[in-house]
């Protein structure tokens, strides 16, 4: 009668103590162990031994098929994303309402002084020099010239001789083309120290005004602020995303936080995914050992 109980018994708790250790030997030894110069087997544990071609494996995981380019840009480009970002961003802007420092001011608290006055010059410059750039290459010495043109031939209209030839074709195309480039040399070579002598003023009063009152201007403009950080938003993650991707590199750094990882670490952060599976694991052992022990003694 006894052996009826005592073998399913047995059996269980031989199940529960196999699948035990066969687990705990994933984890340990966590140091490969010699005898003299002989290896013994199975040291260190499994995954310790692993642990490079793990971490390798998990980072081409998660950046394959968790935080791939496809998966990224349905969640930052969802419409509850967007939805909450333009929340956020009224939000801010709002705020900016009730600052009443000055934008100098506001920017001193995360720039020094030097740095600030750096940055706008260097901005000054390079909107200066767009600017020009822009105004040379839509050739606005012509345009300015054919928009004058007929004012300036009512005025040579009184010298006969000079009227004659400003209607000459020939003589006209080569005194536009010619009064053209002389206002496009000119427009190049002056023009950005003018537009730069100009954005100084604006930088400048812009700076020491406050924050509140720079927002009272443009607070009809909030909505349109908004919908044009949305789109800018939008265009980056749409164009650049893969460049992202590539240059935050994640696999490379779920690799390598891993591979940083000890054998302690590394067994803590894997009962503490799976601890639950493992235990279960253990359990189901003890079951089938006692579901073993009681067949064998049925044949």
């Amino acid at each position: 009668m006894y052996r009826f109980i005592i073998a399913p018994i047995l059996g269980g708790i031989i199940g529960y103590i196999t699948n035990d250790l066969a687990i705990k030997m994933l984890f340990r030894p966590r140091k490969s162990i010699y005898i003299g110069k002989f290896h013994i087997p199975f040291t260190p544990g499994l995954i310790p031994r692993q642990k490079i071609r793990i971490a390798k494996s998990i980072g081409q995981m998660i950046s394959g098929q968790l935080l791939n380019q496809e998966t990224l840009r349905e969640v930052f480009l969802s419409d509850e994303m967007l939805e909450k970002m333009g929340t956020k961003i009224r939000s801010f802007l709002q705020s900016l309402g009730e600052e009443s420092r000055t934008v100098r001011e506001v920017l001193g608290l995360y720039f020094e002084e030097e740095k600030i006055r750096q940055q706008s010059e260097v901005i000054r410059i390079k909107a200066a020099n767009a600017v020009s750039d822009r105004i040379v290459r839509a050739d606005a010495g012509r345009i300015i010239v054919d928009a004058g043109w007929d004012a300036l031939l009512e005025k040579a209209s009184a010298n006969k001789l000079f009227s004659v030839l400003m209607h000459n074709k020939h003589m006209q195309e080569s005194l536009q083309s010619f009064l053209a480039d002389k206002i496009n040399e000119v427009i190049e070579e002056k023009a950005p120290g003018i537009i730069d002598n100009e954005l100084d003023k604006v930088v400048m009063e812009l700076l020491d005004t406050k924050v509140c009152d720079l927002y009272d201007r443009y607070q009809d403009k909030e909505e349109a602020i908004v919908v044009y950080v949305l789109r800018l938003y939008q265009m980056v993650l749409d164009n650049h995303m893969e460049k992202l991707l590539n240059a935050v590199n994640i696999e490379q750094i779920v690799f390598e936080k891993i591979s940083a990882f000890d054998a302690v670490e590394l067994e803590k952060m894997i009962f503490g995914i799976m601890k639950r599976e493992l235990k279960a694991i253990v359990y189901l052992g003890a079951v089938l050992g006692f579901c073993m022990g009681f067949l064998n003694l049925l044949f």
